[in-house]
């Protein structure tokens, strides 16, 4: 059985986890430009430096999880993402900013590896770890959600020094259901100190940078929404996703799924920037909850299809970094086309385009022939 008490706790610590870090990303944009006077582009910049700062400790990734306690590894970094968060309470200058989003990212990473990549596999029996993956993997999704909208709800409401604090206490439930679940203890074994193991599965680089499509453009919608509504339906149109994975348990072509995922997403798009009525514009949030799932449900299966033995965490790693930082990406991207005056319609579109053309001119058959491999 997969939804043990160990493995619930760690999907239920999980929605805490993201939701304490993506409410971070309209709070603190708000507080760079509104106390600190960066623009708009600059405080984007920041969001970047979050993404690509999850790779500063991959090296050590191994290392750690397999000399220390691997729920040791997970809460320590969760208590130091925690930290950094309220210490922006008390940054003087912009390089504390810089040193401070540098040292979340880090330790962001390090949580998403031991947990989703470790501690969710260990706790699941071998033939449950595909479903294991992907159910901590929506989880997430639904974290990130509801972060983002914690956010933009209490953004014009609160003082930035409760929102920090409130975003670091959203870490103590995490902290705790982890606390809780039971890990077989594993002898430290004599590892180098640097490795790519459980960092970086280059075998699944290609289609992790075709699924950044997707996260790119969320990235983007982040910036140009702020109505909790449409974000409650994209949440309802992922549920509806859900949904229809199980009712349908045929195994269905890869194209096809990225296709309807790919299709989904731009007619989302085109009702949201269309702008003619309240009804539509949370119909379109439906619309890209939905696609999103479609879409991001074959490439997860992908990448953690291609991985050989022992490579299944390095693998699904692989995915949550393309994910962060992609999305990350897009927020910045979304901001600069704002301020620039472009057009964000032409551009999300031609991004979800060239996403599955991508994936139907390569990465199908980039999948086929390495997975025959194994």
């Amino acid at each position: 059985m997969l939804w043990n008490r160990n493995f619930t706790s760690l999907a239920a610590a999980n929605v805490f986890f993201h939701a304490a870090v993506y409410m971070q990303f309209p709070v603190l944009h708000r507080w760079m430009t509104d106390v600190w006077g960066y623009t708009g582009v600059e405080a984007a910049c920041m969001a970047v430096v979050f993404g690509l700062s999850l790779f500063v400790p991959g090296v050590f990734n191994s290392y750690l999880v397999d000399t220390f306690s691997r729920k040791r590894v997970c809460v320590w970094s969760m208590i130091v993402l925690g930290l950094a968060t309220v210490a922006y309470t008390g940054v003087s200058s912009s390089w504390q900013i810089l040193v401070l989003r540098i040292l979340q990212g880090g330790a962001f990473g390090i949580a998403l590896m031991s947990t989703g990549s470790t501690l969710a596999i260990d706790v699941a029996s071998s033939h449950q770890r595909d479903r294991a993956n992907r159910a901590f993997t929506w989880s997430g999704i639904v974290g990130m959600l509801v972060g983002i909208l914690i956010g933009l709800t209490s953004v014009p409401h609160r003082g930035f020094e409760f929102l920090f604090s409130y975003s670091a206490a959203l870490l103590v439930p995490a902290i705790a259901l982890i606390g809780s679940v039971k890990v077989c203890f594993r002898a430290p074994l004599d590892l180098p100190l640097c490795s790519f193991d459980r960092f970086l599965l280059f075998r699944a680089i290609p289609p992790g940078v075709n699924m950044m499509a997707v996260p790119l453009v969320i990235g983007m919608i982040f910036v140009s929404v702020s109505d909790i509504y449409f974000y409650l339906c994209m949440g309802l149109g992922f549920l509806l996703y859900l949904l229809v994975r199980e009712i349908v348990k045929r195994s269905v072509d890869g194209r096809i799924q990225v296709g309807i995922g790919q299709v989904l997403l731009i007619a989302g798009l085109a009702v949201l920037h269309s702008r003619v009525g309240v009804y539509p514009f949370w119909v379109s949030g439906a619309l890209i909850g939905l696609g999103t799932g479609f879409s991001i449900g074959q490439f997860l299966q992908l990448m953690i299809s291609l991985p050989l033995h022992c490579e299944r965490g390095t693998g699904y790693h692989t995915y949550r970094l393309s994910w962060e930082l992609a999305l990350a990406c897009g927020i910045l991207l979304g901001v600069y086309l704002q301020a620039q005056g472009g057009d964000l319609f032409l551009t999300e579109s031609l991004i979800t385009v060239a996403g599955l053309l991508l994936y139907l001119a390569f990465t199908n058959r980039y999948f086929k022939r390495h997975y025959q491999k194994h």
